[in-house]
């Protein structure tokens, strides 16, 4: 079994192989809200340097990566470690592998989505294949928390809604229960309360 050290420079030379450079600028949509558009230029200056030590501590530790249930092989990742698994697994199964940027933009505050063309050739087969894939990061207190991956841009924006809404039902939860607690309260505090 190899090190955490080889394992982290074997998903450091993946990045390189990758090419992140100018390209992945030039698709960043320049009106994402600020705090969103710094975590995200953060994120391809760190894959532009091949710091994989950045990327891995702007994860969660219950940070959740998936892949497409429509993949043959399609996973999750799970915890600090998963962005090293990742790189370990998917590109390493094509030869040339290689992700064009064609759009990077805000669903809403809290998620970035990442829009681009993969190519390769697996190794299972004699053909190139190139599919666009789109990444959806959803961000919490400056660290991704779950990074999904989608087929279509439509699906990614559906999902980051259904978390939207997730996230807003929990949070008037939370805001019934302490009204109804400030109202307890101020009935215990009245005069005539037995």
């Amino acid at each position: 079994m190899a090190s955490s050290e080889d394992r982290h420079e074997a998903a450091r030379e993946v990045i390189r192989q990758m090419g992140f450079d100018e390209h992945w600028d030039a698709v960043v949509d320049p009106d994402m809200p600020p705090a969103l558009l710094e975590l995200t230029m953060a994120t391809l200056r760190a894959y532009q340097r091949a710091d994989l030590d950045w990327l891995i501590a702007a994860g969660h530790p219950d940070l959740v990566i998936s892949q497409p249930p429509e993949f043959p092989d399609g996973r999750d990742y799970f915890g600090n470690e998963a962005v090293v698994d990742t790189l370990l697994d998917w590109p390493r199964q094509w030869e040339h592998f290689q992700i064009e940027p064609r759009r990077i933009f805000a669903a809403d505050d809290d998620h970035t989505v990442i829009v681009a063309l993969h190519k390769g050739r697996p190794h299972s087969i004699d053909i190139e294949v190139e599919a666009e894939i789109v990444f959806l990061l959803r961000w919490s207190d400056g660290l991704v928390t779950h990074w999904d991956m989608f087929l279509s841009v439509d699906e990614a924006l559906s999902r980051a809604a259904e978390r939207r809404a997730h996230h807003d039902d929990d949070r008037a939860a939370e805001g019934d229960g302490r009204e109804r607690a400030q109202e307890a309260g101020a009935e215990e505090a009245r005069p005539d309360h037995r």
